[in-house]
């Protein structure tokens, strides 16, 4: 995950909407910083820590809110939606790391074919040590009939579209916020006079 860099520039004695402005504004520029990897799907960690980063100028925005102009509320508002976006896709990542692994721990044990996207080590770093053992090791595991294994072969399958449906409106929504220079608009609140 990525770490929230520390905040530099706070006066303690300056009023709050100028330590707002300076919070704000790193935020962002920790959110924008993961730009460059919008454009491809594989970027898992980084469209993960986009997620992290865009949280973290929401919750500023949300925290600061009587400091701000009301304009800043619209700006909440595509943020959270950008938010979710990006943890569904997320979400679909991680369901993607367990079946593919599942089934691959099944493979070892058959001697079946090997599932396409098992043998990427970069994606079982989405599974908590925790959630490995217990899905992938359960206490009284037994083989899966061709039945089970059909049936989670249909749903890895189904979990991929919904990963390519998941990435392609968070892609739209982002590409949106660009044309409408949401960016810039933010920056531009930020240095207005309020």
């Amino acid at each position: 995950m990525a770490k929230a860099r520390p905040i530099t520039g706070l006066d303690s004695q300056a009023p709050t909407t100028r330590n707002a402005r300076i919070i704000l504004q790193q935020r962002l520029d920790d959110m924008y910083a993961y730009a460059p990897y919008v454009g491809n799907p594989d970027n898992i960690q980084e469209l993960h820590d986009l997620r992290i980063a865009t949280k973290r100028v929401r919750y500023t925005l949300e925290l600061f809110e009587e400091f701000l102009p009301t304009a800043s509320k619209d700006f909440v508002d595509e943020l959270a939606k950008l938010q979710d976006e990006l943890g569904a896709l997320h979400d679909s990542e991680v369901m993607l790391t367990l079946l593919r692994q599942l089934l691959q721990q099944e493979n070892r044990e058959s001697d079946a074919p090997p599932v396409a996207g098992t043998s990427d080590d970069a994606q079982s770093a989405l599974l908590s040590s925790q959630m490995a053992r217990t899905v992938l090791h359960p206490a009284h595991a037994s083989a899966l009939s061709v039945k089970e294994r059909q049936g989670l072969l249909s749903f890895l399958h189904r979990q991929e579209q919904r990963r390519e449906q998941s990435y392609a409106l968070f892609r739209q929504h982002w590409e949106k916020l660009e044309r409408d220079r949401f960016h810039a608009t933010l920056l531009e609140m930020l240095s207005s006079d309020w």
